[in-house]
Order: structure tokens, then sequence, then C-alpha cells
């Protein structure tokens, strides 16, 4: 069988800092079955060409709200669009020398789109396919486009997560140069459509494909799913790196590699988080076998130099604790990890992720009140976050969380507790964003809107300026929603409070409650926490222990119970728990509580246990 020649792309916008993981297990796939790939990065020619800062406006500054990349990239394919009102927009969200960025942009993508013809030599491919997710559909839709103007005889093929479910069905009708669409997980179904393409061999049986019979588009078959994730290659990431060597904006990329140990969530096939939308139809998890893992990590370090990866899996598989990281900690394969995990950790689990080299944790805190993270479903509670940020300050472990509202049965009380724990935690790390609730597909929330109080939903309003399709058409495509609340509440009538609080918060850079154990065995609570006071709290003897003992969340009767036996008599301690609570030297959530005052001496420790492992990396 003649095997044809296979394209993969990858299109602006997305990260220039690593590559495609999607399509670079493609590419390992199609090597598997004896099929001959190549994968091209348009997204590094592109910021070759228009330069680092003016790609990081649009795919950083104004991506997912403005959606400017798809924007530019539609007039492309829809020169006609009155493009006014959008730029109206513009002129009311971004500077004028954003602006003026923006505009230079569109004068560069006709040169562009010729550019890939030749750099990527397309002529010699008989089949290309782009991956898509966010805000990669108009920059590839354009250059299928061309592709398809200029040879006919081309197989065009788009995937990746906006060609999932109704998203790739529609995008296939609207566009008739993309003669397939690869629907959900494709290391079964590319490499069978290539090689039925290749041996002109039918292609309705294939798993998940779209595909157009008598000018009508229809899925082949419902689609397929890895089950055992230890019989995926390792991804293929050489054509990114030879992008990065031949190209000069090489020089100004710091490159991290990106791995997979797992797909789908086990917390989300418990109880689905009601704004999650990211697995679409496959929150069945499956994970990599540690031995697998900690093999791709060491093979890929050994492969490309990089030291440094970026986990992929929506939630770390909680197996690891017993088996992978306590591997990565004995034997220090030099690498470093960042991985989302779920937020209800321990002491000694924060401890483990730090001395097996996780220096990055995004673990889906979302909010610090435990009203509102029920109505999430997040099976943790506002008191286990807050443990979480001091566990990680002291452990040495990066966090990176975001706060939302706007959850529908949320209470204006539930906004002042909220900013009372704000009050007492600003010394630790604040979140990155503060937002409400966006209504993605696939969520709970999206699929029984009005169950949850949602009304009036619709897609965002900027899809209107770049697809000029019909309101049910662009319904199917957008992946983003608008929404009204079913009993007419506005969050900004309550959450103001918590809102500067948390713009207080973000830009305290030296306030602090620290821990300092004396000489003498007593123990000073440092504070100096924005707005109040700097004090200095002594504790002595029981006092110190059970401040001690809180730093894990404790009950009061455990309390109670701990400072009898240390003193060997009954002891009330409700006196000096309300003045701790008072100082907010300690969080009480019911009866529940836990020590706010960083164990700094823990920081030291996780500051030479990283230093070690760097210096051991680059081989000092």
């Amino acid at each position: 069988m003649f095997v044809l020649r296979t394209l993969l792309l990858n299109m602006p916008f997305v990260s220039l800092d690593r590559p495609a993981i999607g399509i670079s297990i493609l590419k390992a796939r199609l090597a598997e079955e004896g099929i001959p790939c190549s994968i091209k990065y348009g997204n590094l020619l592109f910021a070759e060409r228009v330069g680092k800062q003016a790609y990081a406006l649009i795919n950083d500054r104004l991506a997912n709200w403005m959606f400017a990349g798809e924007w530019l990239f539609s007039e492309q394919v829809f020169p006609n669009i009155d493009r006014s009102p959008y730029i109206a927009s513009l002129r009311e969200n971004i500077s004028e020398s954003e602006l003026d960025t923006v505009f230079r942009l569109r004068g560069e993508l006709s040169d562009f789109l010729e550019a890939c013809f030749v750099e990527f030599d397309l002529a010699s491919y008989d089949i290309v396919g782009f991956t898509s997710t966010f805000e990669q559909n108009m920059a590839s839709i354009a250059l299928a486009r061309l592709i398809k103007d200029r040879y006919p005889e081309k197989t065009t093929v788009l995937g990746g997560g906006n060609c999932e479910g109704i998203m790739g069905l529609e995008l296939h009708r609207q566009f008739p140069w993309i003669d397939y669409v690869c629907s959900g997980e494709s290391e079964n179904s590319f490499p069978a459509l290539v090689k039925a393409i290749s041996a002109g061999t039918p292609i309705t049986d294939v798993p998940g494909l779209v595909y157009r019979q008598e000018g009508e588009s229809r899925v082949a078959a419902p689609p397929d799913r890895v089950h055992d994730m230890d019989r995926q290659p390792d991804p293929d990431y050489d054509d990114y790196f030879a992008a990065l060597h031949d190209l000069g904006i090489g020089q100004q990329v710091s490159p991290s590699l990106l791995i997979e140990s797992a797909r789908g969530c086990w917390w989300g096939a418990k109880s689905h988080c009601t704004f999650c939308g990211l697995n679409g139809s496959t929150l069945t998890f499956r994970a990599k076998s540690a031995s697998r893992v900690y093999e791709e990590l060491r093979r890929q370090k050994e492969r490309y130099g990089i030291r440094h990866f970026i986990g992929v899996d929506n939630i770390m598989s909680h197996d690891y604790f017993r088996d992978l990281l306590p591997m990565l900690k004995e034997n220090n394969p030099g690498v470093t990890m960042f991985y989302e995990i779920k937020s209800n950790l321990k002491p000694e689990q924060v401890e483990l992720l730090r001395d097996a080299g996780v220096t990055g944790i995004q673990p889906g805190i979302e909010s610090l009140n435990s009203h509102v993270l029920k109505l999430m479903r997040k099976g943790v509670t506002g008191i286990q976050n807050v443990q979480l940020l001091r566990l990680c300050r002291e452990y040495g472990v990066q966090l990176a969380w975001n706060l939302l509202y706007g959850f529908p049965g949320e209470t204006p009380e539930d906004y002042v507790e909220t900013a009372r724990v704000i009050e007492a935690v600003c010394h630790l790390k604040a979140p990155g964003v503060v937002a409400r609730i966006r209504l993605d597909r696939f969520s709970p929330n999206f699929d029984s809107a009005e169950n949850f109080g949602l009304v009036s939903v619709r897609p965002f309003a900027i899809y209107e300026h770049i697809y000029p399709f019909s309101k049910e058409s662009i319904a199917n495509i957008a992946y983003f929603f608008a929404y009204d609340y079913l009993d007419g509440r506005n969050p900004a009538d309550y959450v103001q409070p918590v809102l500067e609080k948390t713009r207080l918060w973000q830009e305290n850079k030296t306030g602090d409650l620290v821990k300092r154990y004396e000489n003498d065995g007593s123990l000073t609570l440092l504070d100096s926490r924005p707005g109040r006071q700097p004090l200095n709290y002594p504790l002595t003897s029981l006092q110190r222990e059970i401040y001690d003992y809180c730093d894990q969340i404790r009950s009061r009767s455990s309390i109670e119970a701990f400072a009898a036996k240390q003193a060997g008599k009954e002891v009330l301690v409700d006196e000096f728990l309300e003045q701790l609570v008072g100082f907010q030297l300690v969080l009480r959530e019911g009866n529940q509580y836990l020590s706010l005052a960083v164990d700094t001496g823990r920081s030291r420790e996780s500051n030479q246990a990283r230093e070690t492992t760097v210096c051991e990396a680059v081989e000092c």
C-alpha cells in the first residue's frame, strides 16, 4: 500500500513555550503504523514574523475574552464582515498602542499564510491536518481554504479540543474545504483514516470521524477512547525543537515539555464540578503506571535536554502519592514538574510533592468558603483550602489558583465570610484571577443550566464578529457562553468587598505572619500583615504546644483532649482559642481550627532541597 505523506500543523494562537502534545502523540502513533509524518509550527513562524511581544498581546492579554486571534484570521475567511463593532469594543478595552499592534497584525496575515506554503513546503504533502484548541480555529481554517483552493486533490483534516461533539460537526458543515474532522481522542482514528485514504478503502466506520456524503456532514461512528495509557507512545517533539533551532524566535523561547500521565478526572467521575467543561465527553479516568511515567520523564529529559515538565492531566492520579512520587523522590531523575491536583492535601503529601520535584501545582481552590465550594461540588472545605495555601508557602511549592464567584445559590453572607478569611490569610499566596464563573460547554452548569438557576444561555457575543452564521450554528461552534440568573441576582451587588480586599491582597508584598522559635523553647508569632499594627505574640509551654498542634486542621474536642494529655489534667482552652481567632492567628470554621502563622523553617528546608536538585540538574 502506498502511504500518503502527512503533515500536522500547529497554527496561531497558542503558547510558544511548549510543543503541541496532541499532534506529537499522533506523529508517534503514525510512526508505529509505518506512516511518515511531519509537524510544522505555524505559531512559531507567525511570532518570528511579527515579534514575540505582539504575539503575546494576542495570545495572552486578549485571549479568552476578546478572541482577538480568532477575529484577526476570520477576516481572511470572511472579508466582508463589518469589522467596526469589534474595533469599537477594542478601543474601549485596550490602549492605543495595543490597538496599533492589532491593526499592524491585520496587515501581516496574508503574507504569513503565503509564507506557510513556502516554509512548510505544503505542496509536497498529501494529507494536511490541523490541531485546534481555543483560539486556533480561524488560522487553521484560513490556511486550509488556501490549500484546498490551490491543491483540490489534497486532503484536509481538522481535530483537537474545538472539534469535540457538536462543535466538530458544525465546523465541518460550515467549512466545505475541510474534508474530515476527527472528534474526540484520535490516536486510533487518525491513523485509520490515513491508511484508509492511502488504500482507497471506505472511511465510514472510522470512530469519531466526521465526513461528507452527498453534501451532508455525517458522523461515521462514536469516538474511540484510549483504554491502556501505558500503550501510548512518547510524544515526538523533534519538529518543535528543530523549529526553535531554525527560527530566530527560538532564542526568546524558554521551552518546557508536556507530559500526559492521565486522562479524564477521577473526582469528576464521582462528583463533576459544576463549572468544569474540560473533559468533554471523556470523564472516565485512565492513568499511566508509575513506572511508565518515570521512564517517560527520564527518556524525554535525555532526548531533549529539558528538565521541566508540565503535566497536562486535568487531575493528578491519587495513586501517585503511593508510587510515582516516592519513586521520583528516591531516584531523583533531575526533573521538576507542574501538576493540576485536588486541594485537600495533607502536610506529608505537600512535603512529598516538593521532595519528588513537583515544584508547582494548580489545585483548583476556586473559593475559600465551604458553602460556595459545596455548590461547586468540589469535595473540599474552605479551611482545607487555606491549609493548602499555608503548606505550599511552607514547603516552597509554587501554587496557582483563581477565586471564582457567581454560583447560583451562593449568598451575600458567603462573601462577608470570605472577606473575613482574606483579611486573615493575606500573607499567603493570593489568587491570580478573581472572576465571575464562565459558562463552558460540557460543564454541568451548561448541560443542565436551568436546573442550576441559569437562564438565557447564549454564546459569547464576540462569536458573531468571527462567524457570519445563524445563531443556531454559532451556538453549535461556541465553547464559551453568557447567561442570566433565574432569580435575577447580580453578584456585583454583594461581591465588591471581596474584590477590593483581594486587590489589596494581590498588592501585599511585605506583610507577613510567621513563627519564630526562641532559644528558651517559647514561640513568638510575628504579625506584620497589612491593615493592622505590627505585633508580636509570645506563646509559652502549653500555649505553644496547642498552637503547633493546630498546624493541621483540628476539631475543638481533639484540641481539648490534646491539651489535657499534655497538661496531665483537664484544661479549659476556650478563652485561649477565642483570643487566637480574634487576633486572626487561627482560622475557625465551625468547630475546626487551623493555625495561620507560617513555619519558615520548613521553607528554608525546601529552598535547600530545591537548590540541591537544580545543582545536580546542571551538573555543578
